[in-house]
């Protein structure tokens, strides 16, 4: 991969976590239930009291999240700020990630699919930029 580049990977995976936080804002707030064909859980968490956060829908808050991501990988290919600020981000993504997958299996005890994959994508970004900041410059 080209240097420039690096982070090119962590754009393209965190466009997929906005568009799956889009789509669960737009389903919350049109009153849409969305289909949940493979954990059969989506709406027992989408409609927990833990789906919302300082009157905001998680979506909501994965939208704004995945747009800090894009935009701090985007000038992490070229600022050495950037990269530090994304790391930090991705980080508390991580944790956040971490606490939504704890809730999800222990507390409700039922799993949403688009949110395991949002939670999942979170902590692989983390991985992948440790990863490529470890193989240096």
């Amino acid at each position: 991969m080209y240097r420039k580049h690096k982070h090119d990977i962590i754009v393209i995976l965190a466009v997929l976590g906005f568009g799956i936080s889009l789509y669960l804002s737009f389903a919350h707030y049109l009153g849409y239930a969305v289909p949940c064909d493979i954990t059969h859980g989506c709406e027992a968490v989408l409609n927990s009291k833990y789906s919302v956060m300082l009157g905001l829908p998680l979506g909501v808050w994965g939208v704004a999240y995945f747009t800090a991501v894009i935009i701090s990988a985007l000038l992490a290919n070229s600022y050495l700020l950037w990269k530090k600020i994304l790391t930090g981000l991705l980080g508390l993504g991580t944790l956040a990630a971490l606490v939504f997958l704890s809730l999800q299996f222990f507390v409700i005890k039922k799993v949403c699919q688009y949110c395991l994959t949002t939670d999942l994508l979170s902590i692989l970004l983390f991985i992948l930029d440790i990863n490529i900041e470890h193989r240096g410059n």
